[in-house]
């Protein structure tokens, strides 16, 4: 059972736990009830009661604090050429009270808990001088605030702030490294001056081994002891570096941090990793920046959840690509590798990953299904800031061999009525509504190249729902049989939670003797449940503009357009889909209602319509004939 720890070291340590009964005995000893509220923190920290530590059931909103909101800009030049707002590689000026200022926006959205950048005091620019620390990975001084975010006061204001709202706090640490002191394999600061802070300024507490290759060939250990990126990797084998990583974060951590994200755990030793977990005292999930569900599952064994890689790479794919559900079945089906993956940490996209509307071509009905699919699979769900304003990334897909910096840009707009806006919350209220959503063990219904299906129950009440999803442009009609485990009856009426005027009967029938026949609509995803919702819904009415070009390429060759409004330029085309044999069609969202814009086709996007640019009108559908 879990309870925040008053004093420092009165936790059973890990290693007698280990000695007891393995990892996994302690990860279920530590964290056997997530459901249990934390306890008051440490002396002399927050007074505000803590909603409870990260648990089963919660939705994270993971937010770059220097990109959200500036709330005070006199700390946003600290004179070392690092704050150029013009520049996504530098510092723009978000910080700790302009996050505060900005609860009341996240907590409407209807998540539990926020996901904030690391806290302590960075070296302010790369090696190089190209980069900034404006993302928390360059750490100076683990112990001190980031100068550029505020004072530790203006962070405890944010915790209390947030915990009066209802809202869980993560914090993101970084015990892998430091920033980029030491050149290559060298053991020599130079200048000698330049090095990180004190206790950590010896050079013999980091490994010396040269940059991680990650092409393959490298073993575990090898992993595990080189400079990620070329940052200075720390040796958390000595005394020093692990007692000093430990007890400085557990200071942060007793601010009435509810969670921790272990920055690189992939590159941590795991017996490492659980230490550090029963130190601080609250669940922690680890980035293993992998889609191998037999590489990522045994991180679990060690902390309370992981980052879920293959769920993204996965889901990505199928949701913003249309590839084939089917590898959505080979995904699930390996969910017995993992000790809980109800505690497993689901995304669409994050600060290393392009933006899922760059790889879905701006198609807002992608993402909504997409973030329908997220919120109701089982995991704890992550939503990155700016997905709920349509965050296109600039358009760049970019992610080899690092992610692009377009995925970090500033937030624009905080509308609590724009369409992913209000989807996200429809989302998180029928998760909070429902138990079977945030608990429930998921199960597979159905599975085809454009169809999946599931339910989640909670197997101890019965409490079910139930997720159908197609990555289809056509309506997609199924019937599909009820799991055998259900207790769901026949004649029942299950409503769909997000259209609560589409209902289905269950009928006899199928491999179970029970079954539902449903119709999905162009990239729908649909939630259904028995019995009353707690809430009526209609989803609001689609802003649609469709332009249909009317011309056969021929066999190989296609339609692109371009044009002046996003998600079109004059630079690059964006391709049609191919209706008919004479029909090419692009639908999209972006482009306000009533607002006009210019566009031309192309063939293969080389070869450009003759005449002038046509003209068209958000909102409308525009069919053209051109000649070429």
């Amino acid at each position: 059972m879990f309870k925040r720890q008053k004093v420092r070291g009165s936790s059973i340590h890990v290693r007698q736990l280990l000695a007891a009964g393995g990892a996994l005995a302690l990860i279920g000893t530590l964290f056997a009830s997530p459901a249990v509220a934390a306890q008051t923190v440490a002396a002399g920290t927050s007074t505000v009661p803590s909603p409870g530590p990260l648990a089963e059931g919660d939705v994270i909103y993971q937010v770059l604090v220097d990109r959200f909101s500036d709330g005070d800009s006199t700390n946003n030049n600290q004179g070392a050429g690092e704050y150029d707002p013009s520049n996504l590689g530098m510092y723009h000026g978000g910080d700790w009270k302009g996050l505060t200022q900005k609860l009341d926006y996240i907590a409407n959205l209807g998540v539990t808990a926020i996901w904030i950048s690391p806290v302590s005091e960075q070296q302010p620019l790369s090696r190089d001088g190209l980069e900034a620390s404006y993302h928390g990975y360059f750490t100076k001084n683990f112990a001190t605030p980031n100068q550029h975010f505020g004072s530790t006061a203006e962070l405890q204001t944010l915790i209390d702030t947030a915990h009066a709202k209802g809202l869980k706090m993560i914090l993101d640490v970084v015990p892998n490294h430091t920033a980029d002191y030491l050149a290559g394999t060298s053991t020599t600061y130079s200048p000698s001056t330049y090095k990180p802070a004190s206790p950590l300024d010896n050079s013999s507490y980091f490994h010396h081994n040269g940059d991680c290759l990650f092409n393959g060939t490298e073993t575990q250990t090898q992993i595990e002891n080189c400079d990620l990126g070329g940052l200075d990797d720390l040796d958390q084998s000595n005394a020093t570096v692990s007692n000093y990583l430990t007890t400085t974060y557990k200071d942060w951590v007793d601010m009435g941090f509810d969670g921790v994200r272990v920055d690189a755990a992939r590159s941590i030793p795991k017996t490492w990793l659980a230490s550090f977990q029963s130190s601080l005292g609250v669940p922690s999930f680890g980035e293993v920046f992998v889609g191998d569900v037999d590489y990522v599952a045994p991180y679990q064994n060690y902390e309370w959840g992981v980052l879920d890689f293959p769920y993204f790479f996965t889901a990505r794919s199928a949701f913003s690509a249309d590839t084939s559900m089917t590898a959505l079945s080979g995904l699930f089906a390996q969910d017995n590798k993992y000790v809980n993956p109800n505690r497993l940490e689901t995304f669409l996209d994050n600060h290393d990953r392009a933006r899922f509307l760059t790889w879905a071509d701006d198609n807002y009905q992608r993402l909504r299904s997409a973030l329908t699919f997220l919120l109701t699979s089982r995991g704890v769900p992550v939503i990155y800031y700016g997905t709920e304003q349509a965050d296109n990334g600039n358009g760049n897909a970019t992610e080899v061999p690092i992610a692009n910096k377009d995925n970090r840009k500033d937030m624009t707009s905080f509308s609590q009525t724009s369409t992913l806006y209000t989807h996200i919350q429809r989302l998180t209220a029928i998760k909070k509504a429902n138990p079977a959503l945030q608990i429930g063990k998921q199960r597979e219904m159905w599975a085809d190249a454009n169809v999946y299906g599931f339910s989640r129950r909670v197997d101890s009440t019965g409490a079910e729902a139930i997720t159908l999803s197609s990555n289809s442009w056509n309506t997609q009609t199924r019937t599909i049989p009820l799991r055998a485990e259900s207790s769901i009856p026949v004649g029942a009426v299950l409503t769909n939670l997000m259209n609560t005027s589409d209902t289905v009967t269950v009928t006899a029938g199928g491999t179970t003797g029970k079954q539902i026949t449903v119709s999905l609509g162009e990239h729908e995803s649909k939630v259904y449940a028995p019995g009353t919702p707690v809430s009526a819904y209609t989803p609001p009415a689609r802003n649609t503009t469709k332009i249909r070009v009317h011309y056969n390429t021929g066999v190989g060759h296609n339609i692109a357009i371009r044009g002046d409004a996003y998600p079109f330029s004059w630079a690059a085309g964006r391709g049609a889909r191919n209706v008919a044999p004479d029909v090419w069609e692009f639908e999209l969202e972006r482009i306000p209602a009533g607002q006009s814009f210019q566009f031309k086709p192309l063939i293969d996007d080389a070869t450009w319509s003759s005449g002038s640019n046509y003209s068209g009108t958000g909102g409308s559908v525009i069919d053209i004939y051109p000649s070429f």
